[in-house]
């Protein structure tokens, strides 16, 4: 299992947006079974999407060490949409249904009002994950650069896939186990999301963009 894939996973994981979507299925009645409709939704398109990724990686000969310059090329790629990503974080305003989800009484989100099904928690998981971010993109090609098998492949996807989507993992679990301590601990955490998820995705972007280009000036030397 590669350690970049690792890394960049966990940063890949930094996802605000998904936190809040948690918090408001979390709310209400049914909480269980629509908590675990929208993780298992996030998962399966997740692994589906890396599954993709990393099949047309290695068929567009861009990894492994005999294939330097497009390999290198994703990662200069990659990092630079990575900056883009930063700097229209920076710039952009608060999306008004993610504060709006992070107020326990703050009157009810739209994430609020058209959730309140399995059937609409599983729809939003796809929604949320099915567009891959460049830092799972990364994480996929560190995969495919590993020279590994097909089956270790797609072991270390799994392993990948998990820890990208610990954040939604683990407000599951404490919803799924102690469902009414859970939701005043997670209410307070997203507030704190709310506050300051922003800034650490820009810096998570900027890190892991740097860390691409870095690699793939060094793959192209």
């Amino acid at each position: 299992m590669p350690t970049q894939a690792l890394a960049l996973a966990f940063a890949a994981s930094i996802y605000p947006p998904a936190v809040a979507a948690v918090i408001a299925l979390g709310r209400g009645t049914e909480v269980r079974s629509r908590v675990f409709a929208f993780v298992v939704a996030a998962g399966l398109v997740t692994y589906g999407v890396g599954a993709l990724i990393l099949y047309a990686l290695v068929e567009l000969g861009a990894t492994g060490s005999h294939h330097i310059t497009p390999g290198a090329a994703v990662d200069l790629a990659l990092g630079a949409l990575l900056f883009l990503l930063a700097v229209r974080l920076h710039r952009r305003r608060p999306d008004p249904a993610i504060a709006a989800a992070a107020k326990p009484d703050g009157g009810s989100s739209k994430i609020e009002r058209y959730l309140e099904s399995r059937r609409l928690a599983f729809v939003l998981g796809v929604i949320l994950y099915v567009l891959p971010s460049p830092i799972y993109i990364g994480a996929v090609k560190a995969i495919a650069d590993a020279n590994l098998s097909t089956s270790g492949e797609l072991a270390s996807l799994v392993v990948v896939v998990a820890i990208m989507l610990w954040m939604v993992e683990l407000p599951m679990l404490m919803l799924l186990a102690v469902p009414d301590r859970a939701a005043s601990t997670l209410e307070r955490i997203n507030l704190w999301f709310a506050s300051h998820g922003r800034s650490l995705a820009i810096v998570a972007a900027v890190g892991t963009g740097v860390y691409l280009i870095v690699n793939g000036i060094v793959g192209l030397t």
